[in-house]
């Protein structure tokens, strides 16, 4: 294989037709490359203004981009004369301060709580809070004038569709007995007499000044509820509108599969458009046709050896026939159309470090 394949026409519709895509999948399946070769195609072929966002910690958008970094203010990258692209690295910490400043009910909560030492730590260093800041900074992007089309690469997640809960679960937290429990006020709660042998316990393992930060903490987040719901709620309205289309990255690594699997039911639950299903890396000569009736796809396949491939091309077979199981199961997983588009990517030959070599994952093969 040596260009796209697959249905190719799906991918230009969506490209060309909506307003957000979202780029999903499992953990190291190629979410960020085939993110920015998804806006460039839109730029190039489409004449879309289009701005690629990222909160990948480790910065693989601003190397495939070839750019010595991104920051949080969108940096045009040349694409050529057709369309316009630009590329945004959300920095964690300063995603969250601008959520704060956007739902604080006062200045002084907001004041407050940016200084909190608890909460500097907390937005700076914990991963799982990518997952809710990447799906927010849509509202910022959604009423830019300056762009037609947002492309979403997603964080690394535990499970894929973590992602897609985030907003929902930051309502729950807020509705949570933990955080009543923590920010209530005499009587009971952290302020109250049946918290004083947890806060004793607590003191002596974490002083008096931290516990302190703990306690404004959670009481001044409490604050930002009924506008931290709105935004939230606004949020999980932008992901099911029409115009906004998921992509799924997959490859052809059974467990990867797997999680795909996973990945589409429970967007199709979620009532989430599935756009597209794209398989990475595929192996030299395979297809993307539909697997013929009767076929056990049923397999166990190790590509890297193990199961005794002889040759690479043995390999190759392999690859193509779970490639088929990924077409297969996606049509007759249930609650997922059958029409699923599916688009082949071959494997890349050489760096992803530039524009042209990105854009030429998306070609179609001959």
């Amino acid at each position: 294989m040596t260009g796209a394949s697959g249905d190719l026409a799906a991918l230009d519709d969506i490209l060309a037709g909506q307003r957000v895509v979202v780029v999903v999948g499992p953990g190291g399946v190629g979410k960020t490359t085939t993110a920015a070769a998804l806006a460039i195609r839109a730029a190039r072929h489409h004449g879309r203004r289009v701005v690629v966002v990222t909160v990948d910690p480790a910065r693989r958008l601003a190397e495939a981009l070839g750019m010595a970094r991104l920051v949080e203010e969108p940096i045009l990258v040349p694409v050529g004369e057709q369309g316009r692209l630009w590329a945004v690295m959300i920095d964690m910490a300063r995603g969250w301060d601008r959520v704060v400043e956007a739902t604080a009910p006062d200045d002084r909560t907001r004041r407050r709580l940016l200084d909190n030492g608890l909460y500097r730590t907390l937005t700076r260093r914990f991963i799982q809070s990518h997952d809710y800041i990447a799906l927010d900074h849509l509202l910022t992007l959604d009423g830019d004038d300056r762009h037609d089309l947002v492309v979403i690469d997603t964080p690394p997640s535990r499970h894929a569709i973590d992602l897609i809960d985030a907003p929902g679960r930051m309502i729950e937290f807020f509705d949570s007995r933990l955080l009543r429990w923590l920010t209530v006020g005499a009587g009971s709660g952290i302020g109250g007499a049946a918290a004083r042998p947890f806060l004793a316990v607590a003191e002596r393992l974490l002083g008096d000044r931290f516990l302190g930060q703990i306690v404004e903490f959670f009481t001044l987040f409490a604050r930002l509820r009924p506008n931290f719901v709105k935004r939230s709620r606004l949020v999980e309205a932008r992901l099911d509108a029409p115009d906004t289309s998921y992509v799924a990255v997959t490859t052809t690594e059974p467990p990867v599969v797997a999680g795909t699997e996973e990945l589409l039911v429970g967007l199709r639950e979620r009532r989430r458009a599935i756009g597209l299903v794209l398989v990475n890396r595929l192996l030299p000569g395979l297809g993307l046709e539909r697997a013929p009736t009767g076929w056990n796809l049923d397999l166990d396949l190790d590509l890297d050896g193990r199961t005794g491939a002889r040759s690479v091309e043995d390999a190759s077979l392999a690859a193509a026939i779970e490639v088929l199981a990924v077409r297969a199961r996606a049509a007759d997983l249930p609650g997922v159309p059958a029409e699923t588009p599916v688009v082949g990517v071959p494997v890349a030959i050489g760096d992803l470090t530039d524009v042209g070599a990105l854009a030429r994952l998306l070609e179609p093969g001959p």
